[in-house]
């Protein structure tokens, strides 16, 4: 059918560059037609006054061959010839003319005997009437030619011309308002084959645009854009309504750890099948993937009403988690997948989106520090938590922390000679409102306000000025720095941490840094480097708090590793549960294998002491021996060389 037509946007835009360029031809051939009318016209109408000049030149020739006649005078011979010259060149003007078809000259020749012919001999008489023997005799029949015949022949040329012009006018009228009729018809004719179509074409193309826009690739849920986009149309619908909506985040465990162990694209897979089962979840109101692995639902109120009780929400979400993250199964790979919950519920927990979304993330960081698989649901708790949160970010943000930073250092003693070989430099930190922060809370705060390699290094360069002293007095043998997986995985570590001990005239080979097992390696290559590159150098490598963290037998075999720190959660229960003593003799075995050796962190009883040195761990540090203090009362711990148990 006619209107039938693709609804493709470049064709229907093809067409309709067709549909403009007809309007434009006939608009041309408009243009063209009355140009060529107007311009016959002009030549028509200067052709017609020619006539009328050479009928009062024709007049003007008897009135002086009249004159000559009465008086015979130089004078009036002289008129009478000059106004016969310029009877003659209009007559050959319009001879000239009638070369043109249908023209006033044509017109004024055509008839028989010539027209030409008769003014000729009308001029003739004229120019021999002063040597006519019988003037007055010509007088007679110059007034019958020039008053006559030839004014009678100018006339009907003059009314045929005239006539035709206004015909000739009132065609180009016509064929004018045709042109705009045919070209108002193709622009309606197109508004209905083409612009009506192509409208609907462009908004289809930019609602293909916005649901592109406000959806994830991947998992083809919606993305954080439409979700907000989605919540905030469920607010505005339930405006005045006590019923609840409740935005529910869901963030994958140890994603990275998926994507290292089995790669990227067994890493989207997984993706895609979490986000098939969340738009599987019942009374949803929308779905989304709102970052790397984390998911988002808005539930509907009908489902947890006002007043549900907390506990049983908690349950139906324990739920939604086993469904949601139990075992995948990617091409005969069986992929064990985890996950923290972040709950908030508007209006009961928050007025807007703004503060509804801060809620539910303040709400999956609490669910992400109790560990892996955890889950919380919004309270007053949270709130102060994340104030305090802020309290301590703004003081790190603005540096207001290092006027009261401190660092404390905690011996690491020979069990046999009872001596100090070591110190730990550890970071303290009292915030002016909030007291004493503990070290692992305000590191974490400031590694994810993206300042944490700022501040690690401002607690390393304060611990190396410090226990500088000690070490170029040969008080000790050397001191241990902590440092994050995260920065040792940056180009450039290794560099910069040799700068920063050799500016304080330390030896390279009097510092160990003790990298925490605790946090994966973002890039396994970069932090082998910088480990090497420290280790030839002659600073020294240890791993803390091994037994409870991501290390494997093949990891530590591909690192310099020359120590082993064995955490204080297995050394605090080797006196009552044989399987801790088990882990610790086992890593003590480890360790030799690997030409490392170990420290047992945490002794804090005699019997702990006891266990430890039976099992062959000779190095120990806790509070049986010392705890963390200043550098004053290590100077004068180390002066004494053989402490005794505390």
């Amino acid at each position: 059918m006619l209107f039938q037509l693709s609804q493709d946007p470049g064709h229907l835009w093809k067409r309709y560059g067709i549909a403009l360029s007809i309007i434009l031809a006939f608009l041309l051939a408009s243009h063209l037609i009355e140009s060529n009318a107007l311009q016959k016209a002009k030549r028509d109408a200067a052709t017609i006054e020619l006539s009328g000049k050479q009928r009062v030149l024709s007049q003007q020739v008897i009135l002086f061959a009249q004159t000559y006649v009465s008086r015979n005078d130089a004078e009036s011979a002289a008129k009478l010839a000059e106004t016969l010259d310029e009877f003659e060149a209009a007559h050959l003007t319009l001879m000239a003319d009638a070369a043109r078809e249908a023209s006033l000259g044509r017109l004024y020749l055509s008839r028989t005997p010539s027209t030409d012919e008769i003014v000729r001999n009308y001029i003739s008489l004229g120019r021999d009437l002063p040597n006519a023997q019988y003037p007055r005799a010509l007088i007679d029949e110059l007034k019958a030619k020039g008053s006559g015949e030839v004014l009678e022949r100018l006339d009907e040329a003059v009314k045929a011309v005239d006539a035709r012009v206004k015909m000739q006018a009132q065609w180009a009228q016509t064929l004018q308002d045709l042109t705009l009729v045919l070209a108002a018809m193709v622009v309606l004719l197109e508004a209905l084959v083409i612009f009506v179509p192509a409208h609907r074409a462009v908004n289809e193309a930019m609602q293909d645009l916005r649901t592109t826009a406000e959806t994830d690739p991947l998992t083809r849920l919606r993305n954080r854009t439409g979700f907000d986009k989605d919540i905030i149309e469920a607010m505005d619908a339930r405006k005045g309504d006590d019923q609840p909506l409740t935005l529910i985040l869901f963030d994958l465990d140890d994603f990275k750890g998926i994507n290292d162990r089995y790669g990227h694209i067994t890493g989207d897979a997984v993706l895609r099948r979490l986000g098939y089962r969340v738009a599987k979840l019942p009374n949803l109101l929308s779905a989304a993937r709102v970052g790397g692995d984390e998911f988002a639902i808005l539930v509907d109120g009908d489902h947890w009403g006002q007043n549900e009780s907390l506990s049983r929400i908690a349950d139906d979400i324990r739920t939604t988690k086993d469904f949601l993250y139990h075992p995948i199964n990617h091409k005969g790979q069986v992929i064990n997948v985890s996950g923290t919950v972040g709950v908030s519920r508007y209006p009961i927990d928050a007025k807007d989106l703004k503060e509804l979304r801060r809620n539910a993330s303040a709400s999956l960081l609490d669910a992400k520090r109790r560990g892996r698989d955890g889950l919380t649901i919004y309270n007053a708790r949270i709130d102060d938590i994340a104030r305090r949160r802020r309290t301590i970010q703004s003081a790190l943000m603005s540096r207001d922390y290092e006027q009261d930073l401190k660092v404390v250092f905690q011996p690491l003693v020979d069990a046999d000679s009872r001596k100090i070989k070591s110190v730990e430099a550890l970071a303290r930190w009292s915030h002016p409102d909030l007291g004493p922060v503990n070290p692992m809370e305000f590191l974490a705060i400031a590694r994810e306000s993206g300042i944490g390699q700022e501040v690690d290094s401002t607690i390393r360069s304060l611990a190396l000025s410090q226990i500088a002293p000690a070490l170029n007095q040969n008080l000790i043998e050397s001191v241990s720095l902590n440092v994050s997986p995260l920065y040792l995985a940056t180009e450039g570590f290794a560099d910069t941490l040799m700068t920063m001990i050799e500016s304080y005239k330390i030896q390279l080979d009097q510092v160990w840094i003790e990298v925490t097992e605790n946090e994966r390696l973002t890039s396994m290559v970069i932090a082998r480097e910088n480990l090497e590159t420290l280790n030839q150098a002659g600073v020294r490598i240890a791993l803390d708090d091994y037994g409870v963290g991501y290390s494997n037998i093949q990891r530590l075999a591909e690192l310099p590793i020359q120590r082993l720190k064995i955490d204080k959660s297995i050394v605090q229960h080797i006196e009552e549960n044989p399987k801790y003593a088990g882990v610790l003799r086992s890593s003590v075995q480890l360790a030799r294998a690997l030409g490392a050796d170990v420290v047992a962190e945490g002794v804090e009883t005699p019997g702990q002491l006891s266990k430890v040195e039976l099992i062959g761990c000779k190095l120990v540090q806790g509070y049986l021996y010392f705890k963390p203090m200043p550098v004053t009362e290590c100077m004068d711990l180390f002066k004494q060389r053989l402490p005794s148990v505390a």
